[in-house]
């Protein structure tokens, strides 16, 4: 898995920071259940006030930042989220043990991920510093205390009134759930404030990027593509019916626009595109976008929110604006029947064309759990159709017709390959269901 090839001249000219990446990310993952709404975010800005506090060497604190914003990522797969929210969870490692496997398949996050397989490990008075037979990651202990103080700070009117019996209530369960060291440092924390007026602040992004170890990291265009394709991973891992969809799209994407004679930047932010253009599915429920029958009108009506939910998420990354529209205007038509904007004509761009041509194609090809893929020269003619309706750009159809056998061969190898990362994350996800019934 990721193993593109990138020119230098792209790798040069094109950076983006790696904090606006990484806070996007948690903003989509908090889309999965508004019941949970920046619970990450708050987690995140709990655990490194203490570790502040505390001092902690950097190395300790960017484990910390970077394992509490992304803790629950793992929850993407599980159908009852909200049990993370109950102080007294139960089998709460299912989560944090899948949460694990995705972050370290990304090469950018792979130390982050041993801290979030153990984040709710307790105590007891010692025997935590074990877990499974391994040791646990100091730090896990920390992010463990921040997730049930944030879970038990939810929801309360007057957050400096309820901060007492918040600071009673982890103090009752001093050296039993929660590690003694990390307590003290709260409870000192805990007197200020401004403390808890941070977690519940308007500007938590700002808040969170003044404290960020990373926030001046740039990634270059190599490991934006990385990140992109570890976006796509955690988009198709929900949901078995649009599996390895992102994939198949990018790679038709980027092919597209190699035909086409564009700049190798921007066929690499094409493919970029491709892997993100879903990203606001996360706020659409499973049974909507597993649903193999017509939907009605309401529920059409939720389903074309994602697409400007996804440019709601990416706007959040500067320098990312071209990738971002390209992405939000898959489901956009020449002739503006297409949604959510209704752009149309000289309105969409070259990319924008591209990305929709691909989604069209891929969705058409791909095998689905309730069916097989077209041929792709059915799908062609199909394609066609829309052409002669004034949908679907002409060049855009003609560039994926000129290089058929090349694209469909690279779009089944991008497919295949996504389809085995996902293997063992929906193994361990069954297995969870199994056990909680």
């Amino acid at each position: 898995m990721y193993n593109h090839e990138v020119t230098g001249d792209a790798i040069s000219t094109f950076r983006i920071r790696l904090f606006d990446m990484i806070c996007a990310l948690s903003t989509a993952l908090d889309l999965l259940d508004p019941a949970l709404g920046s619970h990450q975010k708050r987690t995140c800005l709990i655990a490194v006030h203490i570790a502040r506090s505390m001092g902690l060497e950097d190395e300790d604190y960017q484990d910390v930042f970077g394992a509490a914003i992304f803790h629950d990522i793992g929850a993407i797969g599980l159908i009852d989220r909200l049990s993370m929210l109950d102080f007294e969870e139960q089998d709460a490692h299912t989560h944090a043990r899948m949460g694990a496997q995705l972050l370290s398949r990304f090469p950018g996050f792979y130390r982050y991920a041993p801290l979030v397989n153990c984040h709710h490990v307790q105590w007891q008075n010692g025997e935590g510093e074990y877990h499974d037979g391994r040791k646990v990651p100091l730090m896990s202990h920390l992010i463990y205390l921040a997730d049930r103080i944030e879970v038990l700070a939810q929801g309360k009117d007057n957050i400096l009134g309820a901060a007492p019996s918040i600071v009673a209530q982890i103090c009752a369960a001093k050296g039993r759930k929660f590690h003694p060291m990390f307590v003290d440092a709260f409870c000192q924390t805990a007197q200020q404030e401004s403390f808890w007026l941070d977690i519940f602040s308007k500007n938590l992004d700002r808040i969170l990027m003044d404290l960020a170890p990373f926030d001046n990291i740039d990634l270059n265009m190599e490991q934006m593509l990385q990140f992109a394709q570890f976006f796509a991973l955690v988009i198709d891992s929900r949901s078995h019916f649009t599996a390895t969809h992102s994939a198949g799209v990018a790679i038709t994407a980027e092919s597209i626009a190699r035909n086409l004679g564009m700049s190798e930047q921007e066929c690499i932010k094409l493919r970029m595109a491709g892997y993100l253009h879903d990203l606001g599915k996360l706020a659409i429920p499973s049974e909507l976008i597993e649903r193999q029958g017509k939907l009605d009108q309401c529920e059409m009506a939720r389903i074309r929110s994602h697409s400007y939910l996804t440019l709601d998420i990416l706007s959040m990354i500067k320098g990312l604006e071209d990738v971002a529209e390209w992405a939000a205007c898959h489901h956009e038509r020449l002739d503006g029947s297409g949604y959510p904007y209704h752009r149309k004509g000289a309105d969409l761009s070259l990319g924008a064309r591209i990305v929709a041509v691909a989604d069209v194609y891929t969705a058409l090809t791909e095998q689905r759990p309730y069916r097989s893929g077209l041929e792709p020269e059915a799908v062609l003619a199909m394609l066609d159709e829309q052409q002669r309706q004034g949908k679907l750009d002409p060049l855009v159809i003609n560039a994926l017709r000129s290089n058929l056998a090349t694209i469909e061969a690279a779009r089944i190898q991008a497919q295949r390959q996504e389809s085995l990362d996902l293997v063992e994350f929906w193994q361990m996800a069954h297995q969870s269901l199994i056990a909680t019934v």
